[in-house]
């Protein structure tokens, strides 16, 4: 028996009720159905590939009464495997012994929670160190039998061909040497996770709800803010109504919205619920692992991104790149995630469905952002989620709103990039004025060499010629480089928006240049930008200057945001005020 070859049978029971079904091992079905009380199965088809069989499995169930319409899809079936006559469907003999029920149980809790491809259930009982006697395909079809495991064709071609593992459309038909078959359809989306193709068995198993409390120690750095303590209510009361399953929980750039989400996740797992904290970035998902290890020191955390080999964890935290979350399945009772707005998780649909598969029946979702999408906005609006807002930071004080400077800026194209008038003095007052690092973004690859080496030319006629760097995501060296910057070994940093997000500084200003170049530089792309200055409490009045020729529909939108929600953190303040 080959683990990618399945058969579709006809189940007769005594009352004449027929159903079809699809097994990669008639004897075991036979035995299953006897030990249920009779029935009588006759295979109808030779192996197939498994989207085939499942869907000349639909086609058959929807015939039931039609003996003519049943004959032509099973002779249809012969046919595409190069039979010319249909071999006649004789009754299969039960196994005559199988007593694989205790180690499908075993592989039942293995399972709990997970999407897994057959060759990742393999490496799901290697690493869980599971030994089986009998073969895996029939723990799996005994389980599916059961009704514990859901199994489908990773990728189905009925009603409309697409992966079911990621959702992608995006499908190549090739030769498979696994099955034999002379075309199978490929899934060329999350093909780096293992290879989801039409042959290829897809087993999904939800975890049932046995939540046990347990005892949480929530350590904190520090005390929550009024403002942080507010929002923490907020989210713990969130969890607790029916109305909303999702929230958009706004705080602004520095406000410390991670602390302020950590008594809702203690919330759940004293209830003996499990939390996904998913982000779109593995070097988010390597920051974020030490401080909420350190916020639940007595709590197992799991990280999972594409650098480390654990695969399968049962943690009651888990950690995650957004990727990672294709192989959960109706898993966890929180689930948040973080920097929804960033690059990839906005560009790519694949990780919407496995966040939103990870959540158990019920389960709530937190969206965290400095800047939301249009489309939480628009769901915000509508009613359909609720939105907690955090326009402070931590330190109280406001966001600092960026200045609009228009000024003919030199062309990319140039042999060399002359540093304009008005920006070599942006440059002067934060470096003997407000005594501070500079961190200047740009919005190409291009430019950040140009104008990196024409800012060392300029400042090496000040014999100053190891004040200025460049880094972009192509160079060797911009770990190093950002690892002198921030150790404060010189004060000029050119970039692409490599370091648009979660970094911070104790004193910087922030310049963007060719600012209107909107491709690049949109709405959220900018108010990030802007957010990495005046974090710090001994700086919190970093400058933001956004450097153009013209000025942009984003540039503008990104400044009144910025406007907007300094007015709603006074209002906040003000009403604290009237309280007391």
């Amino acid at each position: 028996m080959h683990f990618l070859s399945f058969w579709v049978y006809k189940l007769e029971k005594a009352s004449r009720r027929l159903r079809y079904y699809l097994t990669p091992h008639p004897g075991l079905d036979a035995t299953y159905w006897k030990q249920q009380g009779g029935g009588e199965v006759r295979v109808l088809s030779p192996p197939l590939p498994l989207a085939r069989a499942e869907a000349l499995c639909n086609d058959l169930q929807n015939a039931t009464g039609s003996s003519r319409l049943e004959a032509q899809l099973i002779q249809r079936a012969w046919q595409s495997v190069g039979q010319s006559e249909v071999i006649a469907a004789d009754p299969v003999t039960p196994l005559p012994h199988w007593e694989g029920q205790a180690e499908a149980t075993h592989l039942y809790d293995l399972l709990l929670g997970r999407i897994l491809l057959l060759s990742e259930v393999e490496q799901a009982v290697a690493a869980g160190r599971l030994f089986l006697a009998y073969p895996l395909p029939e723990l799996l079809h005994y389980l599916y039998l059961e009704a514990k495991v859901q199994c489908r064709a990773a990728v189905v071609e009925q009603p409309k061909r697409r992966c079911l593992r990621c959702g992608s459309y995006d499908l190549q038909p090739a030769t498979c040497l696994e099955c034999g078959a002379e075309q199978v359809w490929s899934c060329q989306n999350c093909g780096a996770m293992g290879q989801a193709k039409s042959c290829t068995p897809l087993y999904a198993c939800a975890t049932t709800s046995l939540a046990q409390p347990r005892a949480v120690e929530l350590n904190l750095p520090a005390s929550l803010t009024p403002a942080q303590a507010r929002v923490a209510k907020q989210l713990q009361q969130f969890l607790q109504q029916a109305r909303y399953t999702t929230c958009l929980f706004w705080a602004v750039c520095g406000a410390g919205k991670t602390e302020a989400t950590l008594p809702a996740v203690q919330q759940v797992l004293a209830g003996g619920g499990r939390v996904l904290w998913a982000s779109p970035r593995r070097d988010l998902v390597t920051e974020l692992t030490p401080r909420l290890v350190n916020a639940l020191p007595e709590l197992e955390v799991a990280a999972l991104h594409g650098q480390v080999r654990e695969r399968f964890t049962d943690a009651p935290l888990v950690i995650a790149t957004t990727h990672q979350a294709l192989r959960l399945f109706s898993a966890f009772d929180l689930v948040i995630l973080d920097e929804v707005d960033a690059f990839p998780y906005t560009e790519n649909p694949m990780l919407e469905l496995a966040v939103l598969r990870a959540l158990r029946p019920g389960g709530k979702l937190i969206y965290l952002t400095a800047t939301p999408t249009p489309k939480l906005l628009q769901q915000v609006q509508r009613g359909q989620t609720q939105q907690v807002l955090l326009p402070v930071r931590w330190h109280g004080r406001p966001l600092p709103e960026p200045v609009i400077r228009l000024l003919r800026l030199p062309r990319p194209q140039q042999a060399s990039w002359q540093v304009p008038n008005a920006l070599a003095r942006i440059l002067t007052d934060s470096l003997e004025r407000d005594l501070c690092q500079v961190l200047i973004y740009v919005p190409s690859v291009q430019l950040a060499e140009q104008v990196g080496r024409g800012l060392q030319a300029h400042f090496a006629r000040q014999d100053l010629p190891d004040w200025v760097e460049y880094i972009h995501a192509a160079d060797a060296q911009r770990d190093v480089k950002r690892g002198r910057f921030f150790a404060g070994e010189f004060p000029i940093l050119v970039t692409t928006t490599l370091l648009e997000r979660g970094i911070t500084l104790p004193r910087v200003n922030i310049i963007v240049l060719y600012a209107d170049r909107m491709q690049i530089f949109s709405e959220p792309v900018l108010a990030q930008i802007a957010g990495r200055a005046g974090r710090a409490a001994n700086y919190p009045t970093g400058q933001v200057y956004f450097l153009a020729e013209t000025r942009s529909r984003a540039m503008v939108t990104a400044c009144r945001q910025i406007q907007t929600l300094n007015k709603a953190a006074r209002q906040i303040a003000a009403a604290a005020l009237k309280e007391d």
